[in-house]
């Protein structure tokens, strides 16, 4: 219908309802947008919740597999310092023993043959 063709008093108020209903449709755009725009806030803010639990996970994981490593490495190398440790006690063991042999028999050479000379040769190697 041409506005023009009709009666001024009918072409104001299908001005006024075309305004109204203009109104109508971009308040209703309004609030559709504002709802759009409020729903995508709270899926970026639960996307970004579960992206940094995620994040945080993976960081435990890590922590977990850095402190298991470091651990395994601690034990391993405690091990081996205490194998090493008991190999010089065993060395020093077995020199203890042959020198303090080797100083028996020459006492007992010495006292047989008549040599009275009182030197002490006795030495201890004590480790631990």
């Amino acid at each position: 219908v041409d506005r023009q063709s009709l009666e001024p008093r009918t072409a104001a108020a299908v001005a006024i309802q075309a305004w109204w209903r203009g109104q109508l449709v971009r308040r209703a755009l309004l609030v559709a947008d504002t709802s759009a725009r409020r729903i995508q806030a709270w899926w970026q803010k639960v996307a970004s919740q579960q992206q940094e639990r995620q994040r945080l996970q993976v960081l435990v994981d890590y922590m977990r597999t850095e402190r298991a490593s470091v651990l395994l490495q601690a034990q391993v190398r405690a091990w081996a310092a205490r194998a090493k440790y008991k190999r010089c006690q065993e060395a020093a063991r077995t020199i203890q023993a042959r020198w303090r042999e080797h100083a028996r028999r020459r006492a007992q050479g010495m006292a047989a043959s008549g040599c009275a000379k009182d030197v002490d040769l006795l030495i201890e190697v004590i480790l631990g």
